[in-house]
């Protein structure tokens, strides 16, 4: 069965991709440095290690310059890039507002907090608002993701949950 997205929403995180140039541009100053000029410091590290560090930073950036949130019948789904999560319908109890400060989680990007006692799985964004799912069964019970829609976004949730394919039926 195919299953077609009702709703999705793409946040460019300009803060993030911003700290992540800021990385890539040390690094691949620091490769040409060491090739046109000579050995950086009296041990100096291969270039091969630089180029390493700007193409690792240049992936994470393309990766993590955009998180995405998609709806489909079956499910809810929020990823950066290759990385996703999804959860089945019937899995959501509830949905709310994250009261919860972003440095309790530790920063932005994907995390994993403890919260009151329980484990929570978290995709976010520098300056987002964010909604918690309360989850049935799981490794985590609490799912936490980012929005610019967290009216809309919470008002679908809860007609998914209450009426299960009631916003699209394929």
């Amino acid at each position: 069965m195919q299953t077609k997205d009702f709703y999705e929403e793409k946040i460019f995180s300009k803060w993030t991709v911003v700290i992540l140039i800021v990385f890539i541009a040390i690094f691949l100053f620091l490769l040409f440095y060491q090739i046109l000029v000579g050995p950086i410091g009296t041990n100096p590290a291969p270039n091969w290690f630089y180029m390493f560090m700007f193409l690792l930073f240049w992936g994470v950036m393309i990766n993590f310059s955009i998180l995405t949130i998609r709806m489909t019948s079956r499910y809810f789904s929020v990823g950066y890039g290759i990385i996703k999560h999804s959860i089945l319908w019937e899995n959501i109890e509830i949905c709310y507002l994250d009261d919860v400060s972003t440095f309790k989680y530790g920063g932005w990007g994907i995390r994993m907090a403890q919260v009151k006692g329980k484990w929570r799985l978290v995709y976010n964004v520098i300056g987002g608002s964010r909604i918690v799912l309360s989850l049935k069964k799981g490794r985590f019970k609490k799912f936490v993701f980012s929005t610019r829609n967290p009216e809309e976004v919470m008002k679908i949730i809860k007609e998914q949950i209450e009426n299960p394919r009631s916003v699209f039926c394929d």
